[in-house]
């Protein structure tokens, strides 16, 4: 079916179903000579003049078999959703009409008195019509947007079928390049060429799922929700959740200080995983010296098991500071994790395996020289194990509170311990989409840095944060 026939045939069946005239049988003896409307496995729908529209099971009625149920329209559970919202939608339009039809009929009456007011009278059947007016007012707005709603719900029948559609030629494109790969047998019998077949056969899914994109485009649009579009429109991180955060603070006067930080995240999540990406660069300073100036950037990869809270992990996490014994710092993490909580308002789930730690970069003292003199820091390779929480509570629509925390243990250090804490609360202002208020908290206490003053090292601050 294409495109043009499917929504003649969504069309069809929103405007109005078949109706064939029959007499009912019931097995408590009624009989009713009714119009009947449409069928589902279960039940039959039919309109008496008296008791309007209704529905019955199929067991209910003696006659079953001699009725001509085979050219009555035969309803699935999706078409019988999309025919009830419809015709909820279009008996909202009958009731907006009768009501839009009573206030005219007042706005005559009210304007017929002020035509056949007295003088001392007339000031209060002028007020009747100015509220009588407001009425019609009010009574036409509401007919317009009814059917507004009415055709809103039309065009997201026809694009959620059309998605549908988009989707199981999909289905059916990778169906036949797994076909493909099976004939990889007749190739080596040397039967037939299966390159140029499975090239063909790739283009087609790639095709179809670009179809699908412009169908769930669609459907968005008849929604009134935009279209995802990506990055600035580049379609890149299409289907993420991505967000820029921006904050900055300063003074002039006896003392001279500046602070910024601005960050990137990204992340999407499926049935068969999660990818979750953020990055930060943070730069403070007082009088002119640099009191902090770092950049972090981290990359989890969850890969999700069928019917199982448990699911695997992978990570990676680049460090630059120049207030660290080290100025690089690249983590590799890799383990099993369980999902405890998961639904609308509440997220928890735990985290653990090991941790390869590559440092390099930085400087360190001359044991015994006065003054100091500082060398530079031998590049050093350690393994640890983790262990760590993540926790997320939708505390409203427009509010979302996040925290984690993760604690690693030295295997190749003599044991020494790091905490990393992060925590996480925005809220999304409402005057613009996508703009929200965003305050954070990180603190990383390190026992492997050689300074005591390096080994606590706490941000927190509040940005202005967009997300696309």
């Amino acid at each position: 079916m294409n495109n043009k026939q499917l929504t003649l045939f969504c069309s069809a069946l929103l405007v109005s179903t078949s109706s064939f005239a029959q007499s009912i049988k019931f097995t408590n003896g009624n009989t009713l000579n009714v119009e009947l409307v449409y069928q589902t496995d279960k039940t039959v729908t039919f309109f008496d003049s008296i008791l309007g529209e209704q529905t019955v099971d199929k067991d209910k009625i003696s006659n079953l078999q001699t009725l001509n149920l085979k050219s009555l329209k035969k309803l699935t559970k999706a078409e019988l959703d999309n025919y009830k919202k419809v015709k909820l939608a279009e008996e909202k339009i009958i009731y907006a009409k009768d009501k839009a039809s009573i206030a005219e009929a007042k706005l005559l009456a009210a304007k017929e008195s002020v035509d056949q007011a007295t003088a001392t009278n007339r000031a209060n059947a002028e007020e009747k019509l100015i509220l009588a007016g407001k009425n019609f007012t009010t009574a036409t707005e509401e007919v317009k947007d009814t059917e507004n709603k009415l055709k809103v719900t039309q065009d997201v029948i026809v694009a959620e079928a059309k998605l549908s559609e988009a989707k199981s030629k999909v289905d059916l494109a990778k169906a036949k390049v797994a076909q493909v790969g099976e004939k990889s047998i007749a190739e080596e019998l040397g039967i037939f060429d299966t390159d140029a077949v499975t090239e063909e056969a790739e283009e087609n899914v790639n095709s179809a799922e670009q179809q699908v994109v412009v169908a769930e485009d669609n459907l968005k649009l008849a929604k009134g929700e935009k279209p995802d579009i990506g990055f600035m429109g580049t379609g890149w991180f299409r289907g993420w959740d991505s967000s820029f955060d921006l904050g900055m603070n300063g003074s002039s006067g006896p003392s001279e200080n500046f602070n910024f930080r601005a960050g990137f995240a990204a992340g999407h999540e499926d049935n068969e995983g999660k990818w979750d990406f953020k990055s930060y660069y943070l730069t403070n300073s007082q009088d002119s010296k640099s009191t902090a100036n770092k950049a972090n950037a981290s990359l989890l990869k969850d890969w999700f098991f069928k019917d199982t809270n448990w699911f695997a992990s992978a990570s990676v996490i680049y460090d630059w500071d120049e207030n660290r014994d080290w100025r690089h710092r690249v983590q590799f993490g890799v383990g099993p994790g369980y999902q405890f909580i998961k639904n609308d308002v509440w997220e928890l789930s735990g985290r653990m395996g090991g941790t390869g730690v590559f440092e390099f970069g930085g400087k360190k003292e001359v044991e015994g020289t006065n003054p100091i003199i500082y060398t530079d820091r031998d590049s050093t390779q350690n393994f640890e194990i983790m262990a760590g929480l993540d926790f997320l509570w939708n505390i409203s629509e427009s509010q979302v509170f996040t925290l984690s925390n993760y604690a690693y243990s030295r295997v190749t250090d003599g044991g020494n311990i790091r905490n990393v804490t992060n925590i996480t609360w925005q809220h999304d202002l409402d005057f613009f989409k996508g703009l929200a208020i965003k305050f954070n908290i990180h603190n990383e206490y390190d026992m492997t840095q050689i300074e005591e003053k390096n080994k606590n090292d706490l941000q927190y601050g509040v940005a202005l944060g967009l997300g696309f």
